[in-house]
């Protein structure tokens, strides 16, 4: 399995280094209108910081808000995943052909034992162009791989060892992606959720300057941002969207839940408060799906983690239909 960083980290384009700015723009807007110092170093430590990579960087790299926003999920799976990337990444994979992506035309592996490479073919303009693993960040435009390019190649890749894995970790699953103007919407979106709940910002301060710097961007002036898809709604983008509480409180506002100590090795790390019920997640009001890029300013919110793992992978809807059926069945309805 792919053990290491996702291959090319430290390599941007123009692009992902502008929206990176960008986004460093928008942490620190917030950063100056959190008035107590050391409120505004955890802002920054915990949230606000960035880091110039695909994948949010190595050790002490950006905080949540890159990490969330920007950037895909960690994945050590066998396969050609990135262990993280910038979420407007290039190339992706799925199980069949998307409305947002050109189909490859198929998979080359070249080299030999250690040194064996994936190869994508692209056709552009009728010539066929042939992209290592190492460089498919440069392409210019979005890309999908599906089943049909690998099953040539599975009696090679099935004896691939976790270096094979890493040195072509290139890929995002398509469910993940967005366009670099959503990654940005839903970095300000969260940035706002924090800024609000956590750190106490005035709402109605902080919202038209954040409005105002994405009317100004210049990544591309063609992009006119905010889109309709950024909300204006102040409880819309602080509370859970599953229970409607501020994330800075009890999931439902149930008292705390009482945890047990359990035994730990005092060298070992220790990630135990991130099972805690209220402990804030990245969410999406509706599920991700291949078919349709879902990971905008509409969709992405903080929330905690109890109601993100009621959900699962489903609808708000769907959540309360079955949340509905079982207060039924234990006759808990008033």
């Amino acid at each position: 399995m792919a053990t290491g960083r996702t291959i090319s980290a430290n390599f941007l384009t123009e692009l992902d280094e502008n929206v990176i700015n960008f986004c460093a723009e928008i942490s620190k807007k917030i950063e100056d209108n959190i008035f107590d110092i050391e409120q505004k170093k955890n802002f920054k430590n915990d949230f606000g910081k960035t880091s110039k990579s695909r994948d949010a960087g190595a050790g002490r790299g950006a905080g949540k808000l890159q990490r969330d926003a920007l950037c895909t999920r960690g994945v050590t799976s066998k396969g050609p995943y990135s262990n993280r990337n910038l979420r407007w990444h290039p190339l992706v994979i799925a199980n069949g052909s998307i409305p947002f992506a050109e189909t490859i035309e198929r998979i080359e592996i070249e080299g030999e034992d250690d040194l064996q490479t994936l190869i994508f073919v692209i056709k552009e303009d009728g010539i066929e162009k042939k992209i290592p693993s190492s460089r498919v960040h440069e392409l210019n435009k979005r890309y999908v791989t599906i089943p049909a390019h690998w099953l040539p190649h599975v009696d090679v890749l099935k004896f691939w060892n976790d270096t094979l894995w890493t040195q072509n970790s290139c890929i995002i699953t398509a469910f993940e992606a967005c366009s670099w103007q959503d990654a940005i919407e839903s970095y300000a979106v969260l940035g706002l959720s924090i800024a609000v709940d956590n750190y106490g910002v005035e709402f109605n301060t902080i919202y038209p300057l954040i409005k105002d710097l994405l009317k100004n961007q210049n990544i591309d002036p063609a992009i006119s941002l905010p889109s309709i898809n950024f909300p204006d709604n102040k409880e819309d983008i602080i509370n859970c969207p599953l229970c409607k509480v501020p994330k800075s409180q009890n999931p439902a506002e149930l008292p705390d839940r009482g945890r047990e100590e359990r035994f730990k090795f005092a060298f070992g790390g220790n990630k135990r408060n991130e099972g805690d019920d209220s402990s804030m997640q990245i969410m999406h009001v509706e599920p991700l799906v291949e078919s349709e890029i879902r990971h905008n300013a509409k969709n992405v919110r903080f929330g905690h983690r109890w109601c993100n793992v009621a959900m699962t992978d489903h609808s708000i809807e769907e959540t309360l239909d079955f949340m509905e059926f079982i207060v039924k069945v234990h006759n808990r309805c008033n």
